[in-house]
């Protein structure tokens, strides 16, 4: 863990001569930090080109959603802080890629088992299509409450074919054959790897009441459902309307950026950020910008007709 010092002097004075006499000040701040605990302190400096831009770091996962997702809060069931947030219409946002496993009401599954390695195949009904429908090694499965319980739950796939998935899981049982009936959609859901991840957080930040709005860190993904923990309770909500939902695996708590031109600056994806230089004495001096928030995504542009030089510093 590195440490972090900053010390700010703003002094503004009406004598004539640059005496800094201190009867003729208009304002005499300083503020003297030290020692504050962070971690990945960075610095970067570069110029842009005139219309030139710029990604700083982002640190965003990124979701599919747009101004029709639908969204619901609900508790987990067996659990008291353990809440799942759900996309129940419109544009679904993918939190992982979901695969489509071909699957029907007819489908019928069968569990054998070789050591730790359980093998779930179609063995009659509407057979399974996974290769087809996107499925590759490394995606993870979630099976429903039709299995077995110790074959419950999310499993990584180690081995397919067309009509089957191997997962590793040593507690594993085999059974069937099972038929997925009409809750077949919910009872062998596949998705990529890739995406929001356990431990990512997941910011809310509109939509849902205040009390709801909020950072949580991610404990469980699904191809379009998060699971997370909060010590508080939370009103069980939705279907609500929003795009106010993020996820982020990394992000600054401190940035400071200079520039000697005119420059703007998206962060968390909101436009609205300026910087311009301060005229001096002899010459213009950079403009600077500090934010001390949760900033998981920043890019700058140069919005001047001359080169801009800019200097970074951040820290989480």
């Amino acid at each position: 863990m590195s440490k972090l010092s900053a010390l700010f002097h703003l002094n503004a004075y009406s004598d004539a001569n640059s005496t800094n006499a201190p009867d003729m000040n208009n304002f005499r701040w300083t503020r003297n930090i030290n020692g504050l605990s962070c971690s990945n302190p960075q610095s970067l400096a570069f110029s842009l080109a005139p219309g030139e831009s710029r990604v700083l770091f982002n640190g965003v996962r990124a979701l599919a959603q747009d101004n029709t997702t639908q969204y619901s809060l609900s508790l987990k069931p067996l659990t008291t802080n353990t809440y799942v947030l759900t996309a129940v219409g419109g544009t679904l946002p993918n939190f992982r890629a979901p695969r489509a496993p071909g699957a029907d009401a007819t489908t019928q599954i069968t569990v054998t088992q070789n050591g730790p390695l359980l093998t779930f195949a179609s063995t009659s009904g509407t057979p399974l299509n996974l290769i087809f429908g996107g499925v590759v090694v490394s995606d993870f499965v979630r099976l429903g409450n039709l299995f077995n319980i110790a074959n419950q739950g999310e499993w990584q796939i180690v081995a397919l074919t067309a009509t089957s998935f191997t997962v590793i899981n040593e507690l594993g049982v085999a059974e069937g054959p099972i038929t997925l009936t009409s809750d077949f959609a919910n009872q062998i859901q596949i998705y990529s790897a890739a995406g929001v991840q356990a431990n990512d957080t997941l910011l809310i930040s509109g939509g849902f009441s205040s009390v709801t709005q909020g950072s949580y860190e991610v404990t469980s993904v699904g191809a379009n459902f998060l699971e997370f923990y909060s010590t508080a309770i939370l009103p069980l909500e939705g279907p609500i309307t929003t795009q106010a939902v993020a996820a982020y695996f990394m992000a600054k708590q401190l940035v400071y950026l200079e520039a000697d031109q005119h420059v703007s600056m998206i962060l968390n994806g909101v436009s609205g950020n300026e910087i311009e230089p301060l005229s001096g004495v002899n010459n213009p001096q950079p403009g600077i910008f500090m934010r001390s928030s949760t900033v998981y995504s920043m890019s700058v542009t140069n919005v001047s007709p001359n080169t801009a030089n800019v200097f970074l510093a951040s820290a989480e």
